[in-house]
């Protein structure tokens, strides 16, 4: 499927905003984390030609350990068109959170505000092309990992929530019941810290706790984004679309999709925790396996 055309502008976008910094002649990669060789990788093609065996080490240590907010601003056009628009992930390629972390790192909504406005349009087209797309060979988009990724930039997704509720697409309801049975947010409480050790009779309630559903480690970084998540999802607005897409969509696996979604919101925390899609307790014919890939 040829690239979303939103995407194709937020990318450009993207290559126009940051622009104006080149190329630094050292990135200054930490030694004690990377090979002496590693800066030549950064240097090996143009802009446009590197890929991610040149950006992968890079990407995922960023403001962190190798290099500036220019040097980043440098390559954040073709890190983020790779995130966004290849199809090939391979091993050791960084997973969207890591990548979309740096902006966090390097508080973004300090920069230019046509640098801002960039980024923002980027963060849209990946929103509409969630709400905007049917499931992609079989499997289905990672939602809750897309959600995450929103959330390194977002102080509050209201926006992208409310744009989703007032979607009345069938590809919309399915990015809602692909997110419901895919991830755990029907199934995590309020409250997700651990117990804290205090002698040998701590060991029960910390076991009892490692059973229990727990959000993805990258939500850690994000935590009020998600508990404004677990709120949203409980809305009763929420139960309402699924119910109309149930209605509506014409399909029988769909409409067992759908039903089995609204199911999952209401009996989840009596049940005992399985990831729906993993364990293959519900079967469907429309998701399979999640996928980095936005289309």
């Amino acid at each position: 499927m040829s690239c979303p055309k939103a995407i194709e502008e937020a990318v450009e976008g993207l290559y126009a905003a940051f622009s104006q910094y080149p190329l630094p002649t050292n990135t200054y990669p930490c030694g004690g984390c990377h090979s002496p060789g590693a800066d030549d990788m950064l240097h090996a093609a143009p802009l446009r030609q590197l890929e991610w065996k040149h950006l992968a080490d890079y990407a995922t240590d960023a403001l962190l350990v190798w290099g500036d907010l220019d040097c980043f601003k440098h390559f954040l056009p073709r890190i983020f068109e790779l995130l966004l628009t290849a199809s090939d992930w391979r091993r050791g390629t960084p997973t969207p959170e890591m990548v979309f972390a740096r902006f966090k790192y390097g508080e973004w909504r300090t920069w230019p505000e046509s640098e801002q406005a960039a980024v923002e349009k980027m963060l849209q087209a990946m929103w509409e092309t969630i709400l905007s797309n049917p499931p992609i060979e079989s499997g289905y988009i990672d939602v809750d990992q897309w959600l995450c990724c929103i959330s390194y930039c977002e102080n509050s997704l209201t926006a992208y929530l409310d744009r989703w509720l007032k979607d009345e697409r069938l590809s919309s309801a399915w990015a809602l019941s692909s997110w419901i049975l895919g991830s755990e947010i029907a199934y995590t409480g309020a409250h997700s810290d651990p117990p804290v050790w205090e002698d040998e009779t701590s060991l029960p309630e910390i076991q009892a706790w490692f059973d229990q559903p727990h959000r993805g480690a990258f939500w850690n970084g994000c935590a009020e984004q998600y508990a404004q998540l677990q709120r949203w999802i409980r809305l009763p607005e929420v139960i309402t679309k699924l119910q109309r897409a149930q209605l509506t969509c014409g399909n029988p696996d769909m409409e067992r999709e759908f039903e089995t979604a609204q199911l999952c919101l209401s009996g989840a925390r009596s049940m005992k925790f399985e990831r729906v899609y993993k364990k293959r307790l519900y079967q469907s014919a429309y998701w399979d396996s999640p996928s980095y890939r936005l289309y």
